[in-house]
């Protein structure tokens, strides 16, 4: 399990964050996982709530990826995957 508090660290260890779209009665979030070298991944779990790591809005996302990668020059915020729906998580 990572925390949002251990994020650096494990990125410095040669993780990677990847963002998970999931549907919600409001409409469309992104979930944070943390992916492990060997492949392994699980959500990030929030410090302050205990809860994962959801972004509830792409400006949220992109406003915490260029916290954590201030020298990068975009993100990539994954669509939903083709056929998922609003009906559908």
């Amino acid at each position: 399990m990572i925390t949002t508090d251990a994020v650096q660290n494990f990125l410095e260890k040669g993780g990677k964050l990847d963002y998970r779209p999931i549907h919600t009665p409001k409409g469309w979030n992104w979930e944070l996982w943390a992916v492990q070298s060997n492949g392994a991944a699980s959500p990030v779990i929030s410090s302050k709530t205990g809860e994962a790591r959801v972004f509830k809005s792409s400006d949220a996302l992109v406003s915490f990826h260029m916290r954590i990668f201030p020298d990068a020059e975009g993100v990539w915020v994954p669509a939903p995957k083709s056929g998922q729906d609003e009906d559908t998580e």
